[in-house]
């Protein structure tokens, strides 16, 4: 490269004999070295600028360098290819623009590119997915598709989609639920073995807010709560996109903490693409209903649409509508059955008071007729008693009698008067106390002799 004006150089003090030698000139002005018009840079090189190097190389034009790119790529991936990848993004406009992405086993991203299915080819390839799989093509599903690398100077790297295939997709899915089945198998029936619930009284209610499902079921919940027949605790969680794992896992715990309050928990949600549905066919989701303490009863979707929570859940319907039906006829039934069973109990006891009734009165005759004769036997026995304690009384009498006039014959014969007639005398003090010895005699000063025919007073001399 001929310089076509003066270059200045980057050069340094021990450098600038050998520069000098190859033809540099020194501007006294600006104090550095320079190459003068009209000489070859090459030499140059090591002291040159970057943007000089740069210059002094061959370059390309961004639209060359991408033209050659175009052509290398067209020469070598000229065919078509099966390209396995995951729908992160996908948008219609006239064509569908798809942007595709790919993970390691540690979900990293690992490469990302757009992807375009053309109108001409996009309602066919689409219908026929949609027939076989049954699910709406969107954001979250691995597909099998047949490309052809696409390099354009202005867009980019693409591909363009020639096929879909909808087998490839529906084996993910299957390979993907069976996995699952094998990580659970220890647990993966526990929660379809626990006992049925035999009554409703409360229950747990996970659903997406405001949903449409959600109003379904709550249209005969409120019935059933404002008779006062069963509550409903309502608990929000994401059924799709990132947080569902994260909110059923959260709201599954919060209820596990406070599980013996209620009967059962119930998982509902109205129906909606497959796709949408078949995301809840995750490991953690699948999880916490196998490990649920409480019988889950689910309704998700439609009649046509079936997860891995039907699979474990303790009873599984088709739509909310079903699942509130189902728990409405069992209180119906418990109530039909304890209205069939109070009549049952009316009948019996009525028929149990009856034959009370009848036995009480053959009882209380035979009573009666007890009665008599025992009254009659007593009336016997008191009048055989009667007699024998006027007897007794009798014989008990005369002995009284006679021992009375044994009594008084002795009293007679201790009468002082009777003592007296004997020739006895009786003693006394003038305070009229008896004397019965001799010492309290002389210790009195008077005595009063009595006899039995008087009394005589005698004064007491030493």
């Amino acid at each position: 490269m001929i310089a076509e004006e003066p270059i200045f150089v980057n050069c340094s003090f021990v450098e600038k004999d050998q520069i000098k030698k190859l033809g540099a000139k020194f501007d006294w002005q600006r104090k550095k070295w320079f190459i003068p018009v009209g000489l070859e840079t090459e030499a140059f090189n090591q002291w040159l600028p970057i943007t000089d190097k740069l210059l002094n190389q061959e370059s390309l034009t961004l639209h060359n360098l991408l033209s050659n790119v175009q052509t290398t790529l067209l020469d070598k991936y000229d065919t078509y290819y099966w390209v396995r990848a995951e729908i992160v993004h996908i948008t219609t406009n006239f064509h569908v623009y798809l942007e595709l992405s790919d993970y390691d086993g540690q979900a990293n991203e690992i490469a990302k590119v757009r992807a375009t299915l053309w109108k001409n080819k996009a309602a066919e390839l689409i219908q026929q997915f949609e027939t076989q799989t049954g699910m709406v093509l969107k954001a979250g599903l691995k597909v099998l598709l047949q490309v052809q690398v696409e390099f354009h100077t202005l867009y980019g790297f693409s591909l363009n989609i020639i096929n879909l295939d909808p087998s490839f997709t529906m084996g993910e899915m299957e390979a993907k639920l069976n996995k699952i089945r094998l990580a659970l198998k220890e647990i993966y029936q526990h929660n379809r073995i626990i006992k049925q619930p035999s009554d409703f009284c409360k229950v747990a209610v996970i659903a997406p807010q405001n949903a449409a499902g959600l109003g379904d079921f709550k249209s005969q919940a409120d019935v059933l709560q404002k008779l006062e027949l069963c509550e409903f605790k309502y608990y929000s969680a994401s059924f799709q996109g990132k947080q569902l794992i994260t909110d059923i896992s959260a709201v599954f715990k919060r209820i596990g903490q406070v599980h013996k309050q209620f009967d059962a928990i119930v998982m509902i949600r109205g129906g909606g693409a497959k796709a949408d549905l078949f995301q809840l066919n995750e490991y953690e989701v699948v999880k916490a209903v196998c490990a649920s303490p409480l019988p889950v009863i689910v309704g998700i979707g439609h009649e046509r649409d079936q997860t891995l929570l039907d699979e474990v859940a303790n009873y599984s319907c088709h739509t909310p509508s079903l699942v509130i039906s189902y728990i409405a006829s069992i209180i119906i039934q418990n109530a039909q059955y304890a209205n069939q069973n109070w009549q049952l109990f009316n009948q019996t006891a009525k028929s149990l008071l009856n034959q009370a009734k009848i036995q009480n009165e053959r009882l209380l005759m035979q009573i009666r007729e007890q009665n008599i004769k025992q009254l009659h036997n007593q009336q016997q026995n008191l009048a055989h008693l009667m007699q024998a304690i006027k007897n007794d009384c009798k014989s008990q009498l005369q002995q009284a009698k006679y021992q009375i006039k044994s009594l008084m014959k002795q009293i007679l014969l201790t009468d002082p008067k009777t003592i007296l007639n004997q020739g006895y005398a009786i003693v006394r003090t003038e305070k009229d106390k008896l004397i019965t010895s001799q010492i309290n005699a002389k210790k009195a000063n008077y005595l009063t002799i009595e006899f039995k025919d008087g009394k005589v007073d005698c004064c007491i001399k030493e």
